[in-house]
């Protein structure tokens, strides 16, 4: 099978966990023997970006002509952010260039996961060659221009503005073309269809990754407890609610927080860093430097504010035996479960976090009690589980249009035989 999937983003070009479950799965459908090939973006200085192979994935990018690459939105005023969004509810490039890629590729199945930047324009033309379209949400970029359901002063939105209605009425409305709407936790389905989910047809599909052996969490050395923080360090993640938390410990030596990743708090988690002997910077991190991380840490924190999907960075952290202590949102008590993998607190209750990073930080026995029970949730959402999941969806997509396809000749051939046999 020639699966094409879609992402704005692809390693090593990264903003978040998706790139890498979309790494996953290619590959992992690449080591299964189907044709993996992958299209994403690229900056307009980049262009034209080589096609590219690697590690038996083929690799396509493009610009789709914008004010503005996706990637780099950063800065940009909120003038230019909304003639972005216009410009992005309906790209005519993005569509001319990817039936281009369908017609030289002739995949059999097309699976979009954040598809910034390209618009739901690519799902037209998907359906329009003929091709079965899965699409895969990371977050809510169809119900929110802003993508996670929050207001500018970092609430949760509750009541949109007839803009964002207006917004969000046409990008569930492009779901008709969708076969199959794939959510990788309930909790964001639920949220998609009330909003008003037009494809008939979901699924939740946990996000897979590849796994370490499993092994006990070694306890740090010495006295207290590493809380560990790796995420992009922008106000959503909740970064605020953990240096606010550490403030209210000020007393308390034995907890060491680390603090990984980017974003625009960088020069704000550095002032701390440089303020409080207890919290050190890492930066962004990935790759073995990643995988030190966590094998040296004893807590994840997920203090996020917004309603988080089902964070990649948890699930690693799980696979390593980490306790995890999250805020009570979205997709996360799916994961951290209470007393079980880990505890949970408010959403940016910095006082209640202080309580759990204090308690926390004077003893071993929850960490490991948090520990094997983390490191079975991760057992679930392995790579080859994943890949096993998408392929029974392709198949049954497959079959399923394939009647759809079959009983639409019939109907046709019986009207024809009608017509005839009255002439």
């Amino acid at each position: 099978m020639h699966v094409l999937l879609v992402n704005n983003l692809y390693p090593p070009i990264m903003a978040g966990g998706a790139e890498l479950v979309v790494q996953y799965l290619a590959e992992g459908l690449a080591a299964r023997g189907h044709r993996a090939t992958v299209v994403s973006t690229c900056g307009r200085e980049m262009e034209p970006y080589p096609n590219e192979t690697r590690n038996g994935v083929e690799i396509i990018r493009f610009f789709p002509r914008n004010l503005y690459w996706s990637f780099t939105r950063t800065g940009e005023s909120r003038v230019r952010r909304a003639l972005w969004h216009a410009l992005d509810t309906w790209n005519l490039d993005a569509a001319h260039r990817f039936r281009a890629i369908l017609q030289a590729t002739r995949p059999d199945m097309v699976h979009t996961h954040v598809i910034d930047g390209f618009s739901a324009s690519i799902w037209r033309r998907a359906r329009r060659a003929g091709v079965p379209v899965v699409h895969t949400a990371h977050d809510y970029h169809l119900i929110c221009p802003r993508a996670f359901l929050l207001s500018r002063s970092w609430r949760i939105c509750s009541h949109p503005t007839l803009t964002c209605q207006a917004y969000r009425a046409w990008h569930l409305h492009t779901t008709q073309d969708v076969d199959l709407f794939v959510s990788p936790s309930q909790f964001l389905l639920d949220k998609h269809r009330e909003a008003g989910l037009t494809c008939a047809r979901t699924a939740v599909v946990r996000n897979g990754i590849p796994l370490p052996p499993p092994r006990l969490h070694a306890a740090s050395a010495g006295t207290g407890a590493r809380f560990l923080l790796l995420c992009r360090l922008t106000p959503e993640k909740g970064v605020h609610t953990v240096l606010e938390a550490m403030r209210h410990l000020r007393d308390c030596a034995e907890a060491k927080l680390i603090i990984a990743g980017r974003g625009p708090l960088e020069a704000e988690v550095r002032r701390a860093a440089a303020e409080d002997p207890r919290i050190s910077f890492a930066g962004f991190v990935q790759g073995s430097a990643k995988e030190e991380l966590l094998a040296t840490a004893d807590y994840l924190l997920i203090p996020s504010l917004w309603y988080e999907n089902a964070p990649v960075a948890v699930i690693e952290a799980a696979a390593y035996g980490l306790g995890l202590i999250g805020s009570r949102i979205g997709g996360i008590p799916e994961l951290v479960v209470e007393g079980s993998t880990g505890l949970l607190f408010e959403p940016g209750d910095a006082r209640g976090l202080a309580r759990i990073i204090g308690d926390l930080s004077g003893g071993r026995v929850a960490l490991h009690r948090f520990a094997s029970a983390a490191q079975s949730i991760a057992a679930g959402h392995s790579v080859d589980r994943m890949v096993d999941a998408y392929l029974d969806h392709y198949r049954d997509l497959q079959e399923c249009i394939g009647r759809r396809v079959g009983a639409g000749q019939e109907d046709a051939g019986s009207l024809l035989r009608s017509s005839q046999a009255s002439l």
